[in-house]
Formats: structure tokens, C-alpha cells, sequence
């Protein structure tokens, strides 16, 4: 999607490289939890519970056991399920349980144990079943571009509060080296590694990175996540077969593919659906008898490569989107459904997008229209009511109908249903010639758009209509809240095109819940939480070793940074400085290739605070 998109002034860079750097800072209290808890996919029996321990340096490359308990209180007296799971470095030493034999529609809270620690507690709620669901509010978001800009968007969120889950729609991390895609001169938030993530223990560090962050992480603390990935969980502009950001040099495709997923599901909270494929992200979710939310993947399952919006290649019926597979899951869904409303979860925009009567952007649906006929041929050959359409990506806010060969833009007649774009949390905005209202005037079928704004979707649910309420924060430059009131509009119970409203949805009183605690609660004085200047050693990869060791850290002070490597008898093989250091999380490379097979220590040396590895060279 990058070339769509409004790019800052190289200038920028020389400013940036100037500029006071803000670092991620961890917080103490959390320890050996530094990366939060999170749930997701919720169903009305269960939900993914997630966490991930960060464990003493001497304990790296060991097999760990964390408990889990989940409660219907926040002290954790009333427990439901518990239980105990391993993990290690296979996972990078993430857990994720699918917890089982929960009561539907019900808010339950969940902590894990690592030795005398405990995690923060966390909240979430299951899904309702039946056909007494009156009502439905998920929080949409897209695009969260760290260096652009504060995930504003997450705390605001938290502030208001009302809404069941989030629904995040790709982009949830991005690829770039530091500086690469958008830095923010005003921030100067820096992401780890610094490099372009190629790597499985690139993608890794990323999302550790992410997940640092404290108003991403304090959402995930108390919300569940329904999420699927994007292109910049791989790279720019992905497809089944390669990306517009994968060079020859940066290996086989397949295998980036393949860490990029990996990675996606060691540190998310989302469900393994298939056994077939560990990766499928397209999955139904179903809230009682209200909707079935399908989840899609128009990414990397069954793409065929962008190749603009016209000509043979483009135009050919035999083109594909979502893949032979996937389309026929889909059109089984829809056709057995019983839900009132089908919501389909999905990362380009569908709805065509024109300037001067020429589409744009072929890495949207419009680069797939006999795809997107086909999609649209089943819901009204088959009489599919209600399908509601959210969409990421595109970095703006749209309102869209989806309009067939017959579409009338007066009366909405010829629409197969509705779309939602949410705008993003921090990527900039798009450029197009002349701007927002004539794109509306020469797209009949858009109702809304604004191309610049930051920001997020309220969709209210119930069994009347579906309505977006579009809000913008007020700004990504400083750390804020704020966010005001933009637009909304609906789509009427059996009807298939939008309607505007010129007021947000109402929540109803109930979903307001007391939410969970910022900090653990102390399980002994060993295990108190109290501030240790020493180094953390997030992650070590690889180990086993061939030729580099590369270490993401977090130092709490300023000073000078040593590496040493001995062997087991004691012996000093190398030392590597680093020399003056700033406080924060980074990602240092130890050169190993000099080093004969065997067994080492890697002394690490922070302003007099040490901590030592053990590490296999092959």
C-alpha cells in the first residue's frame, strides 16, 4: 500500500538523526512479564489467553513452566480453569492457552505465574450465543506504523471503553528499517531492531518492540483481540508468491513467509483453526445469532501478483483474491449462516476507487474484479441479507456501498452490501488529485471519506441496523487521548446500501465493566517488584549460533556497553564495545564466526551492571 501513500520529506531524516530519541522503557512492576498479557478469539465456551516470559539471563535456551488461572474477580479467588504450560525458545518464550468450559457472554479475568512472579491480570469476555443478543460494539483499527507516531488511537480506546472487542485489520507491525517508512521528527520513536525484519528472530524482536509499548499493551490487557495480518506483517505490498519488499538478497520468499507467520502466532492471541495449515487466518467468529464475523485473508493465501488495474492479466476471469480454497469457505459460510448479520473482516478496500474514471490502486479489490464478481455474484444469486464489509489498509476513513453493474447512487439500489474503512492509528494519509468531496462526486457509491485523519471505527450492532461511527484523535505527535466526533452512517436491517446519521451510536449500560489492574498482585516478598538497574535481556537469537549472536536488550541507564566471551574454563576469547550507550531497548550483533564449536558464556557489561549467557556456537 506504500506507494499510495503520502511520504514524508527525506529532510525529515537529517532532523530525526538530531532530534532527542524516545526509547522504550520497561515497566519494573512487570517483571518477568514485560511484554503484558492479551486475549483473543474469543468463542462463548473459551478464549485465547497470551503472555510471554522474559526469563534471567542463566535460564536462556531452558524449558520453562508458567501457570494460569483464569476468575471471575480480580483477586483471582474465584477461579474457573488453571492450569500449567511450557514453553521455551521454539516459541521465544510466548504462551498462549486456549482455555475451555467458560460460561457465554461473561467477563472473566486471567493471570499467569513464573516462579515467585506473577503476570498482570488481565480481562475478557467470551461471546454470547442464542437469539436474544440485542446489541454489539467493536472497536476497529488499522495500520500502526510505530515511528509515525503515539498509539493515541489505543489509548483513547481505553479511555472510552465501550465496546466488546477489538477488531484489529492488519498492519499490525511494519517492516521497515529505522527511519524507512515515515518517521516522525516529533516523536523520534525508534523501533527494534533497526534494521528491515527478515528474519524469524527479526520478526520476533518487532513485535516485542509493539508489545513494549504501554498503551498497545494496555489495551490488549483488557480487551480481547479478534486480528488478522496485512501486508506489513510480511512486506510492503505482499502477495501468495512475493512482495513489492522482498529483494532476491533477502532469500526465498516461502521461508520469509513462513517466519513472518510464525512469529504473527507466537506473539498474538489469536486460535490455530486448521490442522493443515498452522497459518490460516480466515476463521468465523460468532456472536450468538446476531453476527458471524469472517475473518479473510486477501493477502498471501491465494493472491495472485498486483499487476495494476487493466489490461489481460487483470481483467482475465480466472484471477484471483482470496484463492480457490478460501472463496469457497467463504461461500459456505454465507450460505449456511443463520446469523442476522454477516461481517467480513478483510484487509483492502473492496468498494472501486476511481480518478478521473480510472481505478488506482491494483493492490485493492479493484486489481481483482472477477474476484470480487464472484463474491458478489453468490450474495445476490443466493439472496445473502446483511453483509456488512470492514476494512484496514488504506490509511483514511471511507463509507462505501458496494455497488454492482446496476448501482444506483440516488437510491442505493444495485449495492451487494456495505463497507466500513477505518482510518489508522499512526501511517499518513493518502494523496489523491483534488481531494475528498470529488472523489465522492465522481465515486456515487462513496458517501464518505477522509483521506488524512488518525483515528478509529465504533461499529454498533443490533438487529435493526449496523452503523460506523468514525472518530479522530486529536493527534500522533504527543502523547494524548483526546479524539473528537467525525461521522457516522448505517445500513438498515435487509437493506444492502448506507444511510447517514448525524449522531453516534447510544452503548447500552452493561457494557461497562470494572477493568483489571495495571500492575501484578505480589504473590511473595522474593517475588516483590522492585526497580533492578540491571540490564534485561529480552531475546537471544540464534542459539545455537553460527556466525552472530544478536541480543535485544533493555538498558535503564546511560554508559558504556562491553560484550566478552569466555569459555567454560574461564578463559576471555573476545571483547566487543560498544562504548557510550542510550537508556532503551536495542538490538546489538555479537560476531561468533571466529569461534571453534562449543559452549560459551557472553558476559554482558552495562555501565557495571552485568549479566552473562550461555550460548552454543555449531
Amino acid at each position: 500500500m506504500k506507494k499510495l501513500l503520502l511520504s514524508f520529506s527525506i529532510l525529515l531524516l537529517s532532523f530525526v538523526a538530531n532530534a532527542q530519541q524516545h526509547t522504550l522503557t520497561l515497566q519494573s512492576c512487570l517483571k518477568p512479564f514485560y511484554h503484558g498479557v492479551a486475549s483473543g478469539d474469543p468463542l462463548s465456551d473459551g478464549v485465547i489467553i497470551w503472555t510471554r516470559v522474559t526469563s534471567d539471563s542463566s535460564e536462556i535456551g531452558s524449558m520453562m513452566v508458567v501457570n494460569w488461572k483464569v476468575a471471575t474477580d480480580t483477586g483471582m479467588t474465584n477461579v474457573i480453569q488453571n492450569g500449567s504450560i511450557l514453553t521455551d525458545s521454539t516459541v521465544d518464550y510466548t504462551v498462549k492457552v486456549d482455555v475451555t468450559g467458560l460460561n457465554p457472554n461473561t467477563f472473566y479475568f486471567y493471570e499467569f505465574q513464573y516462579g515467585n512472579y506473577y503476570s498482570p491480570r488481565g480481562r475478557t469476555k467470551t461471546t454470547p450465543i442464542g437469539n436474544n443478543v440485542d446489541s454489539l460494539r467493536f472497536a476497529l483499527v488499522s495500520c500502526a506504523n510505530f515511528e509515525a507516531g503515539y498509539f493515541n488511537v489505543y489509548s483513547a480506546l481505553l479511555q472510552r471503553e465501550d465496546f466488546d472487542a477489538v477488531i484489529a485489520l492488519g498492519d499490525y507491525i511494519y517492516e521497515y528499517n529505522t527511519g524507512g517508512y515515515s518517521p516522525n521528527a516529533a516523536v523520534n520513536r525508534q523501533w527494534s531492531p533497526a534494521n528491515e525484519i527478515v528474519t524469524i528472530g527479526d520478526y520476533r524482536m518487532r513485535y516485542s518492540s509493539y508489545h513494549i509499548d504501554e498503551d498497545l499493551q494496555r489495551l490488549h490487557q483488557q480487551f480481547p483481540f479478534i486480528i488478522v495480518y496485512d501486508d506489513h506483517e510480511f512486506a510492503n505490498d505482499a502477495w501468495m508468491n512475493g512482495a513489492e519488499n522482498h529483494q532476491p538478497a533477502e532469500g526465498i520468499w516461502s521461508s520469509r513467509k513462513e517466519m513472518a507467520q510464525k512469529a504473527f502466532f507466537e506473539w498474538l492471541p489469536i486460535r490455530q483453526t486448521s490442522a493443515s495449515n498452522p497459518y490460516q487466518i480466515y476463521r468465523n467468529i460468532k456472536y450468538g445469532d446476531l453476527v458471524d464475523l469472517l475473518m479473510l485473508d486477501t493477502r498471501v493465501e491465494g493472491r495472485d501478483e498486483q499487476d495494476g488495474t487493466s489490461g489481460a492479466t487483470v481483467t482475465a476471469s480466472t484471477r484471483k483474491l482470496l484463492g480457490t480454497t478460501q472463496f469457497n469457505w467463504l461461500t459456505n459460510q454465507l450460505g449456511s449462516s443463520t446469523a442476522k448479520w454477516k461481517v467480513l473482516g478483510q484487509q483492502v478496500m473492496m468498494a472501486p476507487l476511481k480518478v478521473f474514471g480510472v481505478a488506482v490502486n491494483g493492490d485493492q479489490w479493484d486489481g481483482y474484479p472477477a474476484e470480487r464478481n464472484r463474491v458478489y455474484d453468490y450474495i445476490l444469486n443466493n439472496n445473502i441479507s446483511n453483509m456488512v464489509v470492514i476494512t484496514g489498509d488504506i490509511h483514511s476513513s471511507w463509507a462505501n456501498d458496494l455497488p454492482t453493474s446496476t448501482y444506483n447512487g440516488s437510491t442505493g439500489a444495485g449495492s451487494a452490501g456495505v463497507e466500513f474503512v477505518t482510518p489508522s492509528v499512526t501511517s499518513p494519509g493518502i494523496s489523491l488529485p483534488l481531494g475528498a468531496s470529488a472523489i465522492q462526486a465522481s465515486n456515487s457509491h462513496i458517501k464518505y471519506c477522509d483521506l488524512s485523519s488518525h483515528g478509529y471505527i465504533i461499529m454498533d450492532i443490533n438487529k435493526n441496523r449496523t452503523q460506523a461511527d468514525w472518530y479522530n484523535i486529536s493527534t500522533i505527535d504527543t502523547q494524548s487521548p483526546s479524539f473528537t466526533y467525525a461521522k457516522s452512517f448505517f445500513v438498515n436491517n435487509l437493506q444492502r446500501h448506507l444511510i447517514s446519521s448525524s449522531s453516534a451510536a447510544i452503548p447500552r449500560n452493561s457494557i461497562y465493566q470494572l477493568q483489571a489492574p495495571l500492575c501484578p498482585r505480589v504473590l511473595s516478598s522474593v517475588g516483590l517488584n522492585k526497580y533492578d538497574p540491571a540490564p534485561v535481556i529480552l531475546s537471544v537469537f540464534p542459539n545455537p549460533t553460527t556466525d552472530y549472536l544478536s541480543v535485544q536488550m533493555y538498558q535503564s541507564v546511560k554508559g558504556n556497553l562491553k560484550f566478552e566471551i569466555y569459555d567454560l574454563s574461564g578463559k576471555l576469547i573476545s571483547i566487543q564495545d560498544k562504548h557510550e550507550t542510550e537508556p532503551g531497548v536495542a538490538k546489538h550483533v555479537i560476531n561468533t564466526s571466529d569461534l571453534l564449536s562449543g559452549i560459551y558464556l557472553l558476559k554482558i557489561d552495562a555501565a557495571g551492571y552485568i549479566k552473562t549467557i550461555r550460548f552454543v556456537k555449531n
